[in-house]
């Protein structure tokens, strides 16, 4: 398959992959035109025995190897990924590359994320929702880029993604819910921001049609839309 070298393209592609690669939480997410890189935990249990460094060529780390051999020639995304294992540390890496794409991970193990890593007061069960609340907002932008695109013509819109965590007032938002449910409700608040790196003025109106009932938010220098998708935000220049 031949990619669609575009972000658009890499948006739908980056979607499928991180919910093809494990639906693991993604420590950190960038999008820069048509490259798609991310950072996701390695999820409790899934490597089965665990092992640790010191690696050597007598003592490699056979959990990350035997994961990636497992997914080895399977279609991902609908491309095929390549696997390498970086091992020179206590925990082992695993990186991901789709082909013929510019979309690729790097899965870390859970000893090596801290929650300060994002802007949290602890980690726990609520991380089991950010990747498909995340991938929610990637849909979502991808098609109003593509009508945004229809809409006006021109060069489709190329742009510049960052999934950030943001702190606030989490116990206000915990004091709503049932002791049982809290573990489940994020301390932090994921947002998409987005910024332009090419688009008509006409298509960045058009896209903005899409934000009915959106706040403001940024500051005077930076002034942005803040526009709620369930469990995420999204943020445009205004």
């Amino acid at each position: 398959m031949i990619a669609d070298r575009s972000s658009i393209g890499a948006l739908i592609t980056g979607k499928a992959f991180m919910a093809e690669v494990g639906a693991y939480f993604p420590v950190s997410m960038a999008l820069r035109g048509d490259v798609f890189e991310a950072v996701f935990m390695m999820r409790e249990g899934d490597l089965g025995h665990r092992t640790s460094g010191p690696y050597s060529p007598e003592r490699p780390p056979h959990d990350a190897m035997g994961w990636a051999q497992l997914r080895t020639g399977m279609g991902m995304a609908g491309h095929f990924p390549s696997f390498r294992i970086e091992a020179g540390g206590h925990w082992p890496r695993i990186h991901v590359a789709l082909s013929g794409t510019s979309v690729r991970g790097l899965i870390v193990m859970p000893e090596e994320v801290t929650a300060e890593a994002v802007n949290a007061p602890y980690l726990g069960k609520w991380q089991d929702q950010i990747s498909s609340d995340v991938r929610i907002g990637l849909d979502y932008l991808a098609n109003w880029l593509g009508s945004c695109h229809h809409e006006a013509g021109g060069t489709a819109p190329s742009i510049d993604l960052d999934l950030v965590y943001r702190p606030f007032d989490y116990e206000a938002s915990l004091a709503r819910y049932d002791q049982r449910m809290r573990e489940l409700i994020p301390p932090v608040r994921p947002v998409l921001e987005l910024r332009w790196r090419s688009a008509t003025p006409a298509q960045r109106r058009a896209f903005v049609k899409n934000l009915k009932g959106a706040r403001k938010s940024g500051s005077r220098l930076d002034p942005r839309w803040n526009y709620a998708l369930g469990g995420i935000e999204v943020e445009v220049p205004r």
